[in-house]
């Protein structure tokens, strides 16, 4: 049996094509073939089929669709595994597996020379495409896919140019680069064989205009400037540098190492890129190393991870934490290779915690050990508190629990202090501004060094958009998780260096991280493959050294909802008991749809209420307010309250004091409102919810006040 996706959705018998007409049905076939002998989890399938817009019978819907493919097919292959299905595809009967075997096979064959073996290798894989990728979708998984798969084609067509370049096949793909040009016209790449190609066929002043255009092109739209390779390129045509002539062996150095160079070099190359797919969205990682236990980095700001195997001092970091085990490297949401987003959008840290999620399940890890650096500690203590059972153990270097001063935490950055790097970020000339306010912080020896400099420019250019900079910078100014920090249970390390910009809130955190063991270093370097980069890995080690393998899942943090229909007994009145046993009904699925909707889970749906938890704050505030209003257009009136705090979990049964405190905050909460606690309102920051606040409360049962606030979607 044959299945092909590199076009439209083909699975072949023989030579006969299996029926398979239904829409639905077609994109789960699809979905499975992307996940090929994996098991998708159901939950998984309804998200990538349906996004936001969920059908209550979509599970049900889903087992029908995979009934009707087993039926389709002539043998077994389409099979159930806990907790979905697992499509098993044979090494040879995919088209995608096949294209990506014979892509790598090329890429050895011309880091050993062999151009002719990688050109004909490469014509078979482009073969085997039949037209655009998932291109009859609409699904949000082809919305991402397709994108992927486009990306792949075309590196394909680089990879064989750069073949036939180096066979002197210069004249002959002069035309094609014109035209792959036209349909990528920022792709460096493509430009720098372009001007390289034209050259070699004795048109240097072509060769000249297109640098120019492309450099205007790069202006216009992006308001950056090419690279320093394609620069440095540019100036060899000018100087007509006999290296460019076909046969050089460094004839294509100034536009990056060249296949063979790359494949001596001990970095980043022998380490594929990979994405991992989160809701609609591609998040690049990359695997380094190998071993039981596997690291996650998760870098702060808009550092990532691709442009840091440039750095020796960067690489040697990842280096010698792959060799503690699988590094796993990723870019977040909005940066380096992960997809962009708008800069009115960005995630908040709910949603870059499934990222996290997203690229574990990608690279089939179980558990691990999470590595938080600047901002991207916040983001890892959440992941830690909310999901223990992925969650083998935390290290935070250099971060906070909080960003800005407050009243109850001095230690803080003042007001006028932020609003100065924000400052930098509308300047003309951006980067530099932006990097080198940003390394007065974090690296100021740096500053006494050009080529640290410029090369952290580039870094900080790549990383995300000026835009997007400026959205990050506004959304860490609102993070606040220090109520998550008691609730952590995971083996924690600690480590700040002594003289460093973050040390005060590094330590804070580790002071209020149950059995946290807290590390302070010499040095004033916040970067920590900056300064004793040895010393600082060496107590990672030492820290591994003693993890083990045990969960415990029972206590997590958790958003609990509950929800009460308001003047129940007045309804029943209106509406007599069997109109209000068909109200309580349609209430119940109403209720139940929008859990799935938002994965909550149901706890206890007595009487005319919920009671139901989630993984993240937000998506329990939008799943009360679409019930609030769902419920109203039925005539009913309902309040809703929402806490986060840490619960305990028995037998079904959800216990604690977060339990209490959200039923109360839900009793407080007037008709039609979504009221939530302080703790929500925090961590949900850069959600796009507004909050209205409602003073301090005290709440029956509850030791304290606390400070309440209306959601406003």
């Amino acid at each position: 049996m044959e299945f092909r996706l590199l076009g439209p959705l083909e699975v072949i018998d023989g030579t006969a094509p299996l029926p398979i007409t239904s829409g639905k049905q077609r994109a789960l076939l699809a979905l499975l073939l992307l996940n090929a002998n994996r098991t998708v989890a159901r939950d998984r399938i309804v998200d990538e089929l349906w996004g936001e817009d969920v059908p209550e019978s979509a599970h049900k819907m889903v087992q029908i669709h995979v009934s009707q493919l087993r039926k389709a097919m002539p043998e077994p292959r389409l099979h159930t595994r806990a907790p979905g299905y697992v499509l098993q595809v044979g090494e040879r009967e995919l088209d995608l597996t096949r294209f990506e075997r014979l892509l790598a096979d090329s890429r050895e064959a011309l880091s050993e020379g062999q151009a002719g073996t990688a050109a004909a290798l490469l014509r078979d894989a482009l073969a085997l495409w039949r037209g655009p990728a998932l291109a009859e979708f609409s699904e949000p998984f082809a919305r991402v896919e397709s994108g992927r798969l486009e990306e792949l084609r075309v590196a394909a067509l680089e990879w064989r140019i750069e073949a036939e370049l180096t066979l002197g096949h210069h004249d002959e793909v002069v035309g094609e680069l014109e035209s792959l040009i036209a349909k990528h016209p920022l792709r460096e790449r493509l430009r720098s064989q372009h001007m390289l190609a034209l050259y070699r066929s004795g048109r240097q002043a072509e060769a000249l205009a297109s640098y120019q255009s492309f450099r205007r092109s790069l202006a216009d739209e992006l308001g950056i400037e090419p690279t320093s390779a394609l620069k440095q390129l540019e100036q060899r045509v000018l100087r007509q540098d006999s290296e460019l002539e076909p046969g050089s062996t460094r004839s294509t150095d100034s536009v990056g190492p060249s296949v063979r160079d790359a494949a001596r070099e001990p970095l980043a190359p022998e380490f594929d890129i990979g994405y991992a797919r989160s809701g609609d969205i591609r998040i690049a990682y990359q695997v380094v190393g190998e071993g039981q236990l596997d690291l996650v980095l998760v870098h702060g700001w808009v550092c990532t991870f691709q442009p840091g195997w440039e750095n020796p001092k960067l690489a040697a970091f990842y280096r010698r934490l792959g060799s503690l085990g699988r590094l796993i490297l990723f870019d977040k949401r909005g940066t380096g290779l992960s997809d962009r987003v708008s800069p009115e959008h960005l995630p908040d840290l709910e949603t870059r915690i499934d990222d996290v999620r997203a690229v574990l399940d990608a690279v089939d890890s179980r558990r691990a050990v999470i590595l938080g650096i600047s901002e991207g500690g916040a983001m890892s203590a959440l992941f830690a508190a909310t999901h223990p059972e992925r969650a083998l153990g935390l290290v935070l270097m250099g971060t906070f629990a909080r960003m800005m001063r407050a009243p109850d935490y001095p230690i803080g950055l003042a007001e006028s202090e932020y609003r100065k790097r924000l400052v930098a970020l509308d300047e003309d000339d951006w980067a530099p501004a932006a990097t080198k306010e940003w390394l007065a912080r974090v690296g100021p020896d740096l500053l006494r060094d050009p080529a640290a400099v410029e090369w952290y420019v580039s870094y900080v250019m790549r990383g995300a958009s000026p835009g997007a900079n400026r959205a990050i910078r506004l959304m860490n100014e609102q993070i606040d998780i220090r109520d998550v920090l008691p609730t952590i249970s995971v083996p924690t390390l600690v480590l700040y260096r002594s003289r460093e910009h973050f040390r005060e809130g590094t330590r804070f955190m580790g002071e209020h991280i149950p059995g946290a063991r807290v590390v302070e270093l010499p040095g004033n370097e916040h970067l920590p493959w900056e300064g004793d980069r040895d010393a600082l890995v060496d107590e990672i080690e030492r820290f591994l050294s003693g993890m083990r393998d045990e969960i415990d899942a029972d206590r997590v943090l958790a958003t609990v909802l509950f929800t009460d229909v308001v003047d129940s007994t007045a309804k029943v009145a209106e509406t007599g008991d069997r109109g209000w046993k068909d109200l309580l009904a349609m209430h119940d699925r109403l209720v139940r749809g929008q859990l799935a909707r938002f994965r909550g889970r149901e706890v206890d749906m007595a009487g005319d209420g919920v009671f139901a938890t989630f993984d993240g704050p937000a998506r329990g505030v939008r799943c009360a307010a679409a019930i609030v209003d769902g419920l109203k257009a039925l005539g009913l009136d309902v309040r809703a309250g929402l806490h986060t705090g840490e619960i305990e979990q028995s037998n079904g049964r959800v216990r604690g004091i977060a339990v209490h405190i959200g039923a109360r905050v839900a009793a407080a909460a007037s008709p039609g409102e979504v009221l939530v606690s302080s703790t929500v309102k925090d961590i949900v920051a850069g959600s796009g919810i507004a909050f209205e606040e409602r003073g301090e409360r005290e709440l029956d049962g509850v030791p304290g006040t606390w400070r309440l606030f209306a959601a406003r979607i």
